[in-house]
């Protein structure tokens, strides 16, 4: 049996990326995935993902966000292809709502260029968006959005380019420990390997199931609608756009595929993941048309009241911790295993510098890169329990 120095289980979002970022360091690498990335039993379904660094979640995330931009753009160069684009980020609220207020701290802490706008000025430079009269706007520049499937895509084929051996539609049923290495089950074969992460998204609770990680699982829909005024919703005419405090967001008509909005918050907990994820319903497209009825209402067309029209809609799942902070880290009882898990629908931007720090650990034993606060000991209730030779990132 070929040992393989890398084995990774999940080749979604982190995966694709941390294979990728293994095999350009000269490792045997090879990977499994239970469906077809990208597809819509993860995190990254819908085409598109938004790219920030102003961060309001947590200033601690700055530094990585800035260092993802660097990767996403050389990374696009390496696989000719464009997949960060900086058309700007405008989040509007009101002027207290603590989103906004925890983006001018990041903004300030780390010296991030932003800019604030009225609801007046809101609408007269972006004439899609209709802020109520209490309302501001923080626009960053520097934000944008990422090509979900041309990353995953173009990560799945490069890796293999490189040599990795990446198993797509292949189930993992077990990994253990087994003289110093680890082996890896799936029905089809037995793999060994030295060095095991698991990224499995949804799936981590139960591949990892004895660190008791707690990850809730949510349905999410995101949906499509024809801009009735197409030349409002053009990427040079609006930015990457969201409201407080429920987080409706969008973006604008890219490649003239619609005017894609999702509300962050909220969602149906997924109780059992072997099931089929319910598709999009007559209620949660309710509530999506009705906040871009309110927000967006140029998107119906010059007529006042219509509500827009429904291009298309899918689901997509958020595995969120208790925090909604990712958790990166080394198994505290596995010193040749190494995860990334619960990234709470805020994750894809991160993608390349995730890859990073995962490679960082399973190859040096340790990360020079900020991630000390998503470190898996802030989870454990029996914290005293991780050996202090563990304690390396």
């Amino acid at each position: 049996m070929a040992v393989y120095d890398v084995a990774v289980i999940g080749l979604g979002t982190m995966g694709s990326l941390t294979a990728l970022e293994l095999t350009k360091r000269g490792q045997k690498v090879i990977g499994f995935d239970s469906f077809s990335p990208p597809h819509d039993r993860g995190s990254h379904s819908g085409d598109t993902r938004i790219f920030r660094t102003a961060y309001s979640e947590h200033p601690n995330y700055v530094p990585l966000a800035l260092r993802a931009g660097t990767l996403w753009e050389r990374l696009g160069e390496e696989l000719e292809a464009s997949l960060l684009n900086r058309i700007g980020m405008l989040t509007m609220g009101e002027e207290t709502d603590p989103f906004l207020t925890g983006i001018r701290g990041s903004a300030a802490l780390h010296q991030l260029p932003i800019e604030t706008l009225s609801a007046a000025e809101i609408r007269k430079q972006f004439p899609a968006l209709y802020p109520s009269e209490a309302f501001v706007g923080i626009l960053e520049k520097a934000a944008g959005w990422v090509d979900v499937n041309a990353s995953l895509q173009s990560a799945i084929a490069r890796s293999r380019s490189l040599g990795a051996c990446l198993e797509i539609e292949t189930q993992v049923f077990a990994w253990e420990q087994h003289d110093g290495d680890i082996v890896v089950r799936t029905k089809e074969r037995t793999a060994r390997a030295k060095k095991l992460i698991v990224t499995a998204g949804a799936w981590s609770g139960t591949i990892l199931s004895d660190l008791h990680l707690a990850l809730t699982i949510r349905r999410k829909v995101v949906a499509w609608f024809v801009p009735g005024q197409p030349e409002l919703f053009r990427p040079e005419m609006l930015p990457v756009f969201a409201f407080t405090p429920n987080l409706f967001y969008g973006f604008p008509n890219i490649g003239d595929r619609g005017v894609k909005v999702a509300e962050h918050h909220g969602g149906e907990p997924v109780l059992d993941l072997a099931s089929p994820v319910a598709p999009p319903g007559e209620e949660d497209l309710r509530l999506l048309t009705d906040a871009a009825t309110r927000f967006l209402p140029a998107l119906a067309g010059p007529k006042v009241g219509e509500a827009p029209r429904l291009l298309a809609a899918k689901t997509c799942l958020y595995t969120l911790t208790p925090d909604e902070h990712f958790v990166i880290d080394q198994h505290p009882w596995h010193e040749n295993v190494f995860f990334a898990a619960g990234f709470s629908g805020h994750g894809f931007k991160f993608a390349p510098v995730v890859a990073e720090i995962l490679s960082d650990l399973a190859l040096e034993g340790r990360t020079t890169l900020p991630v000390e606060f998503l470190r898996l000991k802030r989870l454990l209730k029996a914290q005293d329990s991780i050996p202090a030779a563990r304690d390396r990132c």
